[in-house]
């Protein structure tokens, strides 16, 4: 995820060790199931996730995470989803890229 995530951690006191970092494949897309054992992870240490950030045109890579399957998750686990569009929410305007932000809504 963007930067800001683990800055809005700690400016909001959750803290930035509360903030689980998930792996992603070779082209820079957040992997769904490193996701579901990142949430168990967190749970079995006693932690109460509640927000997973997805991402739609990273920075450095232009990546799309694939909303559809980590709203899976999210939903699976009644956890907020929020997709960070900044650079790539364009492409809902693109009759040919609009597919990579299937899951969005």
């Amino acid at each position: 995820s963007h930067y800001s995530i683990q800055k809005g951690a700690a400016f909001l006191g959750i803290g930035t060790d509360n903030v689980h970092l998930v792996a992603t494949d070779e082209r820079g897309k957040m992997i769904p199931e490193e996701l579901e054992k990142e949430i168990q992870k967190a749970k079995a240490e006693g932690a109460e996730p509640f927000l997973v950030c997805a991402t739609c045109g990273t920075t450095v890579l232009g990546a799309f995470d694939p909303l559809g399957a980590i709203a899976d998750v999210c939903e699976r686990h009644g956890l907020w989803f929020h997709v960070d569009a900044a650079w790539g929410g364009s492409a809902l305007l693109s009759s040919k890229h609009r597919h990579l932000l299937a899951g969005i809504e």
